[in-house]
This record gives structure tokens, C-alpha cells and sequence, in this order.
């Protein structure tokens, strides 16, 4: 295994300890540049700008995770800071929209708010279960909107999503879904399947994660506030590592949405431009994708939707006669009593315009009154081929130094290292357009590896407390690929 070595590096003194969740990169002012937040167990609030402490708050409580995105729904960047006595502060910045009024703020209307101080203000302010461990901002239920989804040391994961009173102007954080697992949770990623769905991986010991998949009607009432008590939600559990696993209790990392390589992870039940040109040349002839078990069921699905279609295609619907006498009509909404019955004979009349959708409404492909599509009458949009998801990997990695690269539950790849693994992160470090997993374990040894299993390794000179990796702007307008190490040394 080769080793590298990282010459440009920049260190702060941090005091208080760092939790392992408690340090993100990302851009919390939306300036288009990404900074560094750190957070400490004496309630102190970092921001990293540059070279130079961009922002501090004090008094916090003892911060044991944040996230970084857009928790509020307005297309701008929030920071959420929770603390362990179940505190959670919500940061924004003020050149952006106030999330609770959707006004700017005075300092962004007069121009006066100073680049060193001063530059995020503490929107919001909640009480939560205590014992978060970790937090993220994500779209767990494919609606278009962000929920924040927290996991206890109890065992639990929550989900909330900002709900606003544009009267009042003001908002809060509602709780949607409660999920309990069967053990500690490791961590918690975003993966979306080959159809696209967004699914919750939560990491369980041994190698093993728990899938949770949300639907968008989940957590809603009519008012969109509060979920029901009956809510459910798609839950199972995977055991794919636990044979590789020397100890079934280890803790457990996982990743999620890795960027595939192209040639490598091609596009499920489609292809690529290349091998598009070379078909039409007669050079190449590729074999049939294989077919996934979601696509055959949703596929199976379709043929038998389009036959049912086809035979209610043939139902017509009865016309009421003008001489139906007044004594045949409801009282009360005016319907001709009886006038609206399929009939035995299927009377060959003409279709009834209702609001009431019918066949044609369902089909993308106008249907004649045979019942067979016309292809004349095929509009541009019919004829768009029908969209394909990259199926993505995902990542996992045990404390007993096991590392394994899955694709649809199944083992792409594993390794084995000799060291203790409590941190997994992706980024681009080559920049070739996919992902690598970026590996730290507790005495400093960092291992970089791509998704062909080819590995390097950095040493970091000291024992590691937390890590993150993430491309940090240096410079305005150039984000640099860089790892983040807390040590016990406040450092």
C-alpha cells in the first residue's frame, strides 16, 4: 500500500473537546464558498473563513452534533447546532432571506453587516429529546423539501420538517416519524435506489444497518402538521457483513450516495453515449443490461396496468334520454336518478365528457375507440425515453478495521486494515467525477480509496479525537479537497 504525504496544512487551537459529529465543512453564509464549523463540548460555536476565525459564539451548552443545509425550505443554507440537554440553535446568515419573516435583515437592507463580526445571527431556538448524537438535513421522503433527522444514544431516530406561519411570522420544528432500533446507532446517510427513492441507512453493530424508507404522505395530516400515531413506515434490516464480522458488536459507519465511476457503474437499463456511437457503427454489440428485481417488478407492474387499460378502454358509459321526467331527478343535486349505469351490452355511445378522469387521462399514448394507441397522434413528450437512475454505492466500515464498498446489497468489495476505524467520509479527492471513501482511525491513519479497491494512506501525526473531510475554500472561489482533524490536544 503506498503512502502519501500532505504538506499545506493549517492548525487552531480549539478549547473544550470536539465530539465526534460536532465538525462539518460546507457554505453556512450561501456566499458560494465553503467554511469550517467546529463546536465543543463548553458550548463554543466555531466558523473558519480562510486562514481566520470567520465567526465565535459562546454559551451554547455542550454541542454534540450540527449539519449544514437548507433545514428552512427557502433554497439557502442553514447551520443547526444541537445540544446534548436538548437544545437546538439554528443559525442564519444575514445576507439571507430571514426564515421566520422572509424579509432581509436591516444589516443586508443598509449595507452596514462587517465581514469579521457579527454574520450569522441565531434564528431559532428549540427544545428537543436530549441525548442527540447526530443530525442531518436531507429529503428522506422524495416530497421537494428538507427534513432534519436526529439519532438519540437511546436508540431512536427522529424526523422534523420546519413548519412556518407566514401570518405571525414566526415557526417551528415538527415532529413527524419515530423509528426505534434494535441497537446503538453508528451513523446515518442518505442512499437513494436504483428507482430514485430516497431511503434512511442507520448503522447498527457488526457490519449490519437498518433501511428506512418514507413515503410523502407519511407525518401529514389535512393541515400538514403532526403525524398520527398509526403512521408506518417501510423498515428492514440488513446482515450482509455480519459473516465478515471477527465481532458481531463492533460499532458500525456507514456512507451513502457515492458517486459511481461511469465506466465502472453504469446506468441501470440504459447506456452510455459511447457505447450508443459504437452500436451504430456495428463495431460493438452489448448484452442486455441485467435487469434489477425493482425494475422487473415495476416493469411487471406496467404490462399488467397497460392490459387493464385496454379492457376498460372498451367500457362505455350510458347517455341519460331527454325524456327522463322530472320525477326521475334527485331533489337534492339535480342527478338524473339511474341516468349514469354501465350497461350489460356496452353500448357503442360516445364517451361522456365528467370531470371524472378516464382512459385517456391514464395513458400516455392517445387511445382510439378500438382501444389501441394511436401512433400517429404522438406528441414530442411521448416519445422521450423513459428516465434511468444510477444505481449508487455505498460504504461501511467497522471498528475491527473492516471496509466494504456494497451496490444493491451486494459486496462490491471488501478490506481488511489493522487498525481501528471510528470515522468514513466521501469526497472527491482526484476529481475525476467520483467519489472516494476517506477512512480515519483513532491514531491518525488515514486511508483514501476509490471504488476500484486501490488504496493510499496518509499518517496523521497524532491521535485523532474527530474527523471530517469535505473541499474547503482556502481561497474565495476555489474549494480544495482537505481533511479536518481534532486531536486530543485541542487542536
Amino acid at each position: 500500500m503506498r503512502a502519501v504525504n500532505f504538506v499545506h496544512r493549517l492548525r487552531w487551537p480549539i478549547k473544550g473537546n470536539v465530539f465526534r459529529d460536532g465538525l462539518a465543512i460546507g457554505d453556512v453564509d450561501n456566499d458560494g464558498n465553503n467554511e469550517l464549523v467546529i463546536g465543543t463540548s463548553k458550548g463554543t460555536l466555531h466558523i473558519f473563513k480562510g486562514r481566520e476565525i470567520w465567526h465565535k459564539t459562546t454559551g451554547l451548552g455542550s454541542i454534540t452534533c450540527l449539519a449544514i443545509g437548507d433545514v428552512f425550505n427557502y433554497g439557502r443554507n442553514a447551520l443547526v447546532v444541537i445540544c446534548g440537554d436538548g437544545w437546538v440553535h439554528i443559525f442564519y446568515s444575514p445576507r439571507s432571506v430571514h426564515p421566520k419573516k422572509g424579509k432581509k435583515s436591516k444589516s443586508e437592507k443598509t449595507g452596514n453587516f462587517d465581514q469579521k463580526s457579527g454574520k450569522m445571527e441565531c434564528v431559532h431556538r428549540q427544545r428537543i429529546p436530549t441525548n442527540t448524537k447526530i443530525v442531518l438535513v436531507a429529503d428522506i421522503d422524495n416530497d421537494g423539501s428538507n427534513e432534519m433527522i436526529i439519532g438519540l444514544t437511546d436508540r431512536v431516530v427522529r424526523s422534523y420538517r420546519w413548519s412556518s406561519n407566514a401570518d405571525l411570522g414566526t415557526g417551528q420544528l415538527i415532529g413527524l416519524n419515530k423509528w426505534e432500533c434494535a441497537n446503538q446507532i453508528g451513523s446515518i446517510t442518505l442512499q437513494h435506489n436504483s428507482d430514485g427513492t430516497p431511503t434512511l441507512l442507520v448503522a447498527q453493530p457488526g457490519g449490519t444497518f437498518m433501511r428506512i424508507k418514507c413515503s410523502a404522505d407519511e407525518g401529514r395530516s389535512d393541515n400538514e402538521s403532526v403525524q398520527s400515531e398509526g403512521a408506518t413506515s417501510s423498515i428492514d434490516y440488513q446482515t450482509l457483513g455480519i459473516s465478515r464480522m471477527r465481532n458481531p458488536n463492533i460499532s458500525t459507519e456507514i456512507i451513502g450516495n457515492l458517486e459511481p465511476m461511469e465506466s465502472s457503474m453504469p446506468v441501470v437499463g440504459g447506456k452510455d453515449e459511447k457505447n450508443r456511437e459504437d452500436e451504430k457503427k456495428g463495431e460493438v454489440k452489448q448484452a442486455p443490461p441485467v435487469e434489477s428485481q425493482a425494475a422487473a417488478r415495476k416493469r411487471s407492474i406496467d404490462v399488467d396496468l397497460e392490459k387493464n387499460l385496454r379492457e376498460f378502454a372498451k367500457l362505455r358509459v350510458a347517455q341519460p334520454t331527454p325524456e327522463a321526467s322530472a320525477a326521475e331527478v334527485d331533489q337534492i343535486d339535480g342527478n338524473i336518478i339511474g341516468g349514469r349505469v354501465i350497461s350489460g351490452e356496452f353500448e357503442n355511445s360516445p364517451l361522456k365528457n365528467t370531470l371524472l378522469p378516464g382512459i385517456k387521462d391514464f395513458s400516455k399514448k392517445p387511445i382510439d375507440s378500438s382501444g389501441q394507441k394511436d401512433e400517429k397522434s404522438l406528441t414530442k413528450d411521448d416519445s422521450v425515453e423513459k428516465k434511468t437512475y444510477k444505481s449508487k454505492p455505498y460504504g461501511l466500515a467497522t471498528l475491527d478495521g473492516t471496509i466494504m464498498l456494497v451496490k444493491d446489497e451486494v459486496i462490491l468489495w471488501a478490506m481488511h486494515v489493522d487498525q481501528q476505524i471510528f470515522a468514513l467520509s466521501r469526497l472527491d479527492v482526484t476529481g475525476d467525477g467520483a467519489d472516494e471513501m476517506i477512512v480515519c482511525t483513532w491514531d491518525g491513519q488515514t486511508y483514501i480509496l476509490d471504488q476500484k479497491r486501490n488504496c493510499v494512506r496518509f499518517q496523521f501525526q497524532e491521535p485523532v479525537r474527530s474527523f471530517c473531510a469535505g473541499n474547503y475554500s482556502l481561497v474565495p472561489g476555489i474549494a480544495t479537497p482537505s481533511f479536518v482533524y481534532v486531536t486530543f490536544t485541542n487542536k
